[in-house]
């Protein structure tokens, strides 16, 4: 056992000592309240030692997009105001367009955005102008990665 495990049994019947004192219990059980210290004590000291690996949940898929996202994403966009579910939407596209394609020209407002962990509120001209980008960005041809023949 470790010495930690050790102070954790001593505190133990110091506590289980001044609980039979406090209680004013008769020897007999005075004894059997330190021995269920005791061993108490001993217990966490052996489990604290055995090292079990761990399970390790695997990540949960990432939540299939339908209409009701679809449906809200264009509201959000309908108002007056574009509302946060319409930014951080085009954010998360983004991102994941700027992962798949990370290769593309970009201009400095969509490196701006893409920086921001949380954009800020933005007006119907800037998500125009982002999302048209975007939409370029994943219509622009896909570099054919040719390997390079090295001439004798």
């Amino acid at each position: 056992m470790k010495r930690s495990a050790w102070a954790i049994t001593a505190v133990l019947v110091g506590l289980a000592l001044v609980a039979a004192w406090f209680f004013g219990l008769d020897a007999r059980h005075a004894v059997v309240l330190v021995g269920a210290a005791v061993a108490a004590g001993i217990a966490n000291g052996v489990l604290d030692a055995v090292d079990v690996p761990r399970v390790v949940l695997p990540r949960l898929p990432e939540p299939e997009r339908g209409l009701a996202d679809l449906q809200a994403l264009e509201f959000s966009l309908a108002s007056t105001e574009p509302g946060a579910r319409a930014v951080l939407e085009l954010h998360a596209l983004a991102l994941s367009v700027s992962v798949a394609r990370p290769d593309a020209p970009r201009s400095e407002a969509l490196d701006a955005f893409l920086a921001k962990s949380q954009p800020l509120a933005m007006t119907h001209r800037e998500l125009r102008m982002l999302g048209a980008e975007l939409e370029r960005i994943v219509l622009s041809p896909v570099p054919d990665p040719t390997p390079a023949q090295e001439t004798p």
